[in-house]
């Protein structure tokens, strides 16, 4: 897409047929438990996830999906996780680069939510 133009980018970004299931616009998708063939089906679901596959709304539906692509296009970025609030995406940003036994700095300005995550879960 980087040859495109910018105006052109922002239209086209996210709208893959996979995720918007051939409408022009993305789905709008709100549902949080879904629908399975079979158990097999279902398990095929949740072993693909990270592919873009839906397996539990809360962790993923079309929009959602459709919104990481567009991201991605935009930023150039090789990947793109949506979470749904600030406390989650901060805590899952700290998670990604600590281990057990490390320590955290923080300043005592920085989100309250984040401040009781590392004083209280983490400690």
């Amino acid at each position: 897409m980087a040859d495109k133009k910018l105006d052109t980018q922002l239209v086209n970004a996210g709208r893959s047929k996979k995720y918007t299931l051939g409408a022009v616009n993305s789905v709008i998708q709100r549902a949080s438990s879904l629908v399975f063939d079979s158990v097999e089906a279902k398990k095929h679901a949740t072993r693909n996830r990270a592919n873009g596959e839906l397996f539990y709304g809360r962790r993923g539906t079309l929009t959602h999906f459709s919104l990481q692509q567009a991201m991605c296009e935009l930023e150039g970025g090789a990947g793109c996780v949506l979470f749904p609030c600030g406390a989650a995406a901060v805590a899952n940003s700290i998670l990604a680069f600590i281990e057990q036994g490390d320590h955290v700095l923080m300043t005592n300005t920085a989100y309250e939510p984040s401040q009781d995550f590392c004083s209280k879960i983490l400690s």
